[in-house]
């Protein structure tokens, strides 16, 4: 210990760059003055994050160390996730929100029971320096979240409030038309998963005047569905769109300042003409667009190559090879049925990827061998396709290196894991295993995958028991739940016993 107090206070600060608050505080809160200034600083600029936590680790934090520091705390994350009730446990214990005087970022992860949701928000409105709000995979669904009248009157009432993010609450639109309070400061929403019509749009705009960003779904199919005022501040917008031409039309017409549009459409289909005449017409300031549409083309007597390519060529005019030098690739497979295929802009932008049984591509950009790095995506998944033409996604070029989850059939050559650059970022895994060599190509994952976190059997081939044989030293949550409902068995206490003896249940 006197070597490390020997050390600079700009060492030591960023020594502590490699462990969590929680962490920290645990080592080194209470020993010195000296330390209690530096963990104060470090609080300052970085979180208390409390996902993860066991309850035994959260008793020790709470009684030891919350009460010195929590007037010191500027962002700080709690979740139910690991520990079920955790935040109603840190409301009962006296830690409510108002008590954090400097807190200046919430995040609120997997809070289940919407009251506490509901009360934590209740209590921000006594923090003054509160400009970030995140409400994250919550569990929760619609029928109680509806419920609470003044929940989000509740948020938009914080008076330091610009950045909410709630991409966690799962709702219909009528939540946000219970909004009646103007919001002083919202300049970012995402609201993705509360999907509107145009007119509800208006109204959420109306209370929230000074939005630049906005990230939400949209469903417009109506005649008499549409927007009803201009948003001069909006600069850039994320949707997920179905409707109509005319809707899409209404929309843009009235965010006349756009610079930035990301948009994906559900079963939605306009070629790369009518794309143009849209930004032509409305969107004077674009600089940036960001395009994915998964199209089902029901043509008949034309095979799904000979559409790929007269679409792709509506996407080949002067406006986009030269003007903007946007290109697109498209992604099919010659054999299906259904004919759908996936269109995207380059370099593809959005977080999640799922190549399915498409095996087939063709681009608009100069080489084809460009704009193969997804760096952007953080989920992968193939979906769920016949074993056969699994190994067609070898015959794409896409590299990832910054896979958070992964969903993913074995074993696979090594020409598919070849795709994946780095395992380095890897959290979770969803896995079927459905020939005897996946085991081996499973450990193999493990040990690229230091953050390895939650594993998920879907299914797999022989007994799980199996599984057990492998080890992993991040591992803490399994999930077996599926697999074993496809199998129809269950565990017994024999089998239960394995998996705790186990290296990898242990």
């Amino acid at each position: 210990m006197a070597q490390l107090e020997s050390l600079a206070n700009e060492l030591l600060l960023d020594l502590f760059e490699f462990f969590t608050t929680a962490h920290l505080l645990q080592a080194f809160v209470g020993l010195n003055s000296r330390f209690n200034e530096l963990l104060y600083h470090h609080i300052r600029t970085h979180p208390l994050d409390l996902r993860s936590l066991s309850k035994q680790n959260f008793d020790i934090i709470s009684k030891q160390y919350l009460p010195l520091t929590i007037g010191h705390i500027t962002s700080f994350c709690v979740s139910s996730d690991e520990s079920p009730g955790l935040s109603e446990l840190l409301l009962s214990r006296g830690f409510t929100l108002d008590r954090f005087i400097c807190l200046q970022s919430l995040s609120l992860h997997s809070i289940d029971d919407v009251g506490t949701l509901n009360k934590i928000i209740y209590q921000c409105r006594h923090l003054p320096y509160l400009t970030h709000l995140n409400i994250i995979k919550s569990t929760d669904r619609e029928r109680r979240i509806n419920s609470l009248v003044d929940f989000l009157n509740n948020i938009w009432s914080l008076s330091a409030l610009t950045h909410c993010n709630l991409s966690g609450l799962y709702a219909d639109e009528a939540l946000l038309l219970t909004i009646s309070i103007v919001s002083p400061r919202i300049k970012c929403l995402s609201i993705q998963n509360i999907p509107c019509t145009l007119n509800c749009l208006s109204h959420l705009l109306k209370f929230t005047p000074r939005l630049q960003q906005l990230c939400t779904t949209i469903y417009s199919y109506l005649v008499n569905d549409h927007l009803e005022c201009v948003v001069p501040l909006l600069q850039s917008i994320k949707i997920v769109f179905g409707g109509t031409l005319n809707s899409l039309n209404n929309l843009l017409q009235y965010m006349p300042n756009i610079s930035r549009l990301t948009i994906t459409t559900v079963q939605v289909y306009f070629d790369g003409k009518t794309w143009e005449q849209l930004i032509s017409d409305y969107l004077p300031q674009l600089t940036v667009f960001q395009l994915k549409m998964e199209v089902e083309f029901r043509e008949v007597n034309i095979t799904l190559e000979d559409i790929i390519d007269r679409l792709l060529a509506s996407f080949q005019t002067p406006f986009w090879l030269k003007e903007r030098q946007w290109y697109v690739r498209c992604h099919w497979n010659p054999s299906d049925p259904y004919k759908w295929a996936t269109l995207y802009t380059l370099p593809y932008c959005f977080d999640g990827f799922d190549c399915s049984n498409k095996s087939c591509t063709k681009s608009t950009c100069p080489g084809e061998g460009n704009y193969w790095s997804c760096d952007c995506v953080k989920s992968f998944g193939h979906g769920t396709v016949e074993n056969t033409l699994l190994d067609n996604f070898s015959l794409l070029r896409a590299r990832f290196r910054n896979i958070c989850h992964l969903q993913v059939n074995i074993p696979f050559d090594d020409r598919f894991w070849s795709r994946f650059l780095s395992l380095n970022y890897l959290t979770s895994l969803h896995v079927s295993i459905y020939k005897h060599s996946g085991y081996d190509q499973l450990q193999t994952v493990f040990d690229q995958a230091p953050c390895l976190y939650s594993l998920k059997l879907q299914s797999c081939v022989g007994p799980i028991s199996k599984l057990f044989q492998l080890t992993s030293k991040s591992i803490r949550r399994i999930d077996l739940i599926e697999a074993l409902l496809n199998q129809s068995v269950h565990f017994n206490e024999d089998d239960c016993f394995i998996l705790i003896s186990s290296t990898l249940g242990n």
